[in-house]
């Protein structure tokens, strides 16, 4: 769905060398073979079926990592997503924390035009102090609007990898047309913005605060900064460099590690959305902390927010907080 001009490979290029464990985290966390990018390739290249594979499909928490630490350039965001397709036409239930009828079917606002749209997504949808917090930051700019339609229905969809409805997408992406740049919060829906608005500057929502100096100038050495992970693996090439300045000029400690993938909690997924401690977000927060002297964590994707407070007593503050001085998100 999300393939460019050139045909990335697919499963069967897998090579075995297992650089994808260096950045999993499921792989961090269970150290089960059998749950790995790398495992799934090879049964699958000796005759497995998906549906014998089934719970290493659903265990991938679609970081979007090991794409950028693999060395053969298998298009692993794609076949990720492709073999979760694949796997639902096998089966006759779906997984517990698969989206719910009502959260696919809920009526959106239609899009105001704006040169910026601001797409909040469902965790930052649903807190008010946080979101207003943001806009705030934004309030200079005369051009920026809420959007009412941020798609976030579509992006669980993709992310189950149920069919999507072809008039929702074209709805949803008609009313984005008029915007320049899109801010958006669910990092999943980067890849596929780019794909179905060409030419249209999609910004993370830490790339978009981070151009204020009255918000970078809150940030040091001190500071853990977490880089959303899904946004930031779809337009990794450009956002390394962008952080690596950031680094520079603040001396942050962050998430990324030695191959500048960022580490990731995984509470954007639909798993971690079901049960962070069940999925082990919880435990990922804690082995990104695990040998760091930080007196403050910062968090772009609020839904990390969640995942570091149980596994530490150190403040956990969501970027758009920052400039008011506030503790809490």
């Amino acid at each position: 769905m999300f393939a460019g001009k050139k045909k990335k490979k697919g499963y069967e290029a897998c090579s075995g060398c297992g650089v994808c464990l260096l950045s999993c985290p499921v792989w961090h966390r269970t150290q089960a073979m059998s749950l790995t990018r790398k495992a799934r390739a090879k049964a699958l290249q000796g005759g497995a079926s998906f549906g014998e594979i089934a719970h290493s499909i659903d265990s991938c928490l679609l970081c979007g990592a090991c794409e950028i630490a693999c060395p053969e350039g298998i298009g692993l965001a794609d076949l990720n997503i492709h073999q979760r397709q694949e796997l639902n036409r096998q089966r006759a239930e779906y997984p517990g924390w698969y989206p719910d009828e009502s959260v696919l079917k809920e009526k959106r606002e239609k899009n105001t035009k704006a040169e910026f749209l601001f797409l909040a997504g469902e965790m930052l949808g649903k807190n008010n102090e946080v979101c207003l917090a943001i806009m705030e930051h934004f309030k200079g700019d005369k051009r920026i609007a809420l959007a009412g339609d941020d798609g976030q229905d579509i992006a669980r969809t993709m992310e189950a990898g149920l069919p999507l409805d072809g008039e929702r997408v074209e709805r949803f992406v008609s009313s984005l047309k008029p915007a320049g740049t899109l801010i958006v919060a669910e990092g999943w829906l980067h890849r596929p913005l780019r794909k179905w608005l060409p030419g249209k500057k999609i910004l993370g929502v830490g790339e978009a605060l981070l151009s204020y100096t009255a918000v970078r100038k809150h940030l040091g050495p001190e500071d853990l900064y977490v880089i959303e992970s899904r946004g930031y693996h779809a337009d990794h090439a450009r956002l390394v460099l962008f952080y690596d300045r950031l680094r520079r000029e603040t001396r942050w400690q962050t998430n990324l590690d030695l191959q500048r993938t960022a580490s990731s909690t995984g509470a954007s997924s639909l798993q971690g959305r079901k049960d962070l401690e069940a999925s082990g977000c919880v435990e990922n927060a804690g082995k990104i902390l695990k040998g760091r002297d930080v007196k403050r964590i910062i968090v772009e994707d609020l839904a990390d927010a969640g995942a570091f407070r149980p596994a530490t007593d150190k403040p956990v503050v969501h970027l758009g907080l920052l400039e008011r001085g506030n503790s809490s998100s």
